[in-house]
């Protein structure tokens, strides 16, 4: 009855978020507030337990999220994420396709650090006007930055910070190398799904010229002649990435709040240091504002989790998982790859949703090696990050570029899950 009573929930909050009844923000604290009236615990042990605990379950995560927004602000502050884009733009030429996939370089690079819709709109306000001045068709321009995005998120310390509590590492622990390496591997694939997509986008659409541009002169962003960002400050956007798995890589831990501090203070210093004070003041102000979304899904994660963790849904969840065979890896290719849809719209693949309670019990009950589960998961969020509608930065991308939010997950959902599968089966060759 619980795990009917589990997936009646899910389904009615699910069926909410898709007619937008009501948004992730909402939903994920009112799941967990009826998942604890199904598991009839006392109101006092539903306000703390679930409610007050489960708020600040993931504080980590979003003090992380804090200090990343902070210095994504600093990045736009400084000019360096602007300079960097008009760069790209710039040495690309006259060349649309060329111009694109340089513009779509640079947006993952920036997005291994930067995060939040402020950061989306930052960036996207630059890129996609470039791209569709350029002839990039409307839906294939919206299509190609959501998915470089997505990719470069793969390195996205907030992603590293929740497999660390996904894994109930201690404090003192460095991340396995393993993280890495299987993330470098999603990277090279996201990468080789980006530029098949773009050449096949750009065959079909029959309406760009993939060498020479089809707009006017006049038409075109005009880009910066000079550049007033020195050339060390490129750099600043992978200096937490060089930093965190540099000392992981030795054995070390540094924590990505420090690493995002570091990356910050070095992206002021090498641009305006007569001005570090103000734009360090202003950029954490304005982050808190640009991450506070994120904090507030994570508040609603925590509950989630501390529902789900209660131990009568527990009792209730742990037969059924344990039943599934998922030593078997064609099971496990089959199961976390056609099922990676249910990552939409904060399902039960959803990391980000009613997932994580369900991949803790499964780290719980070791039915998988932990560094199969978390490649699983890590596949998994590729979908949730490119496909899932209720993502406000693809709310915003679709909104700029004049298609509907349903239209780039239905562009999105198919190379994405052939994109699982291809991971999931080097996921079971590597640790299964």
């Amino acid at each position: 009855m619980i795990a009917l009573g589990l997936l009646g929930i899910f389904l009615v909050f699910a069926l909410l978020m898709f007619t937008r009844r009501i948004p992730a923000l909402l939903a994920l604290p009112a799941m967990a507030i009826l998942i604890g009236v199904l598991a009839q615990v006392p109101l006092p042990d539903l306000l703390n337990v679930v409610i007050a605990q489960g708020a600040v379950k993931l504080a980590a995560v979003y003090v992380a999220v804090f200090a990343g927004a902070m210095m994504g602000r600093v990045l736009m502050q400084t000019g360096v994420a602007e300079e960097i884009i008009k760069r790209a733009a710039e040495y690309g030429g006259e060349r649309p396709l060329v111009v694109s996939l340089g513009l779509l370089l640079v947006t993952a690079i920036l997005f291994t650090t930067l995060q939040g819709l402020g950061a989306i709109i930052t960036v996207g306000s630059l890129v996609l006007p470039i791209m569709m001045s350029l002839g990039i068709p409307r839906k294939m321009a919206g299509t190609l930055f959501l998915m470089a995005f997505s990719t470069g998120f793969i390195f996205n310390p907030i992603l590293f910070t929740l497999y660390r509590q996904l894994l109930q590492l201690k404090e003192e622990q460095a991340l396995p190398g393993e993280l890495a390496s299987f993330a470098l591997v999603l990277l090279v694939l996201m990468l080789i799904l980006v530029l098949s997509y773009a050449f096949w986008a750009a065959k079909r659409s029959g309406e760009i010229l993939l060498m020479r541009a089809a707009s006017k002169p006049s038409d075109r962003i005009p880009y910066a002649t000079k550049s007033k960002v020195p050339f060390i400050a490129y750099f600043s956007p992978i200096v937490p990435l060089i930093l965190f798995f540099g000392f992981n890589y030795w054995g070390l831990k540094l924590d990505f709040i420090a690493s995002f501090i570091i990356g910050s203070l070095f992206a002021v210093w090498t641009t305006d240091p007569k001005n570090s004070i103000k734009i360090l003041s202003a950029s954490a102000i304005k982050g808190v504002e640009d991450g506070a979304p994120a904090a507030l899904l994570m508040m609603g994660i925590g509950m989630l989790l501390n529902a789900l963790s209660l131990p009568v849904i527990k009792d209730a969840m742990l037969p059924l998982i344990k039943a599934l065979p998922f030593q078997s890896g064609l099971f496990y290719i089959a199961f976390f790859g056609l099922l990676s849809p249910l990552a939409l719209y904060r399902g039960p693949l959803n990391v980000f949703g009613i997932g994580i309670g369900i991949f803790s019990i499964m780290v719980g009950a070791q039915v998988l090696p932990a560094m199969a589960l978390i490649a699983a998961v890590m596949c998994v969020v590729q979908m949730q990050n490119t496909c899932d509608p209720t993502n406000t930065h693809n709310v915003w991308i679709a909104n700029f570029v004049g298609v509907r939010v349903e239209t780039l997950t239905r562009e999105t959902i198919g190379p994405i899950m052939v994109l699982c599968l291809i991971g999931l089966v080097i996921a079971a060759v590597l640790y299964l």
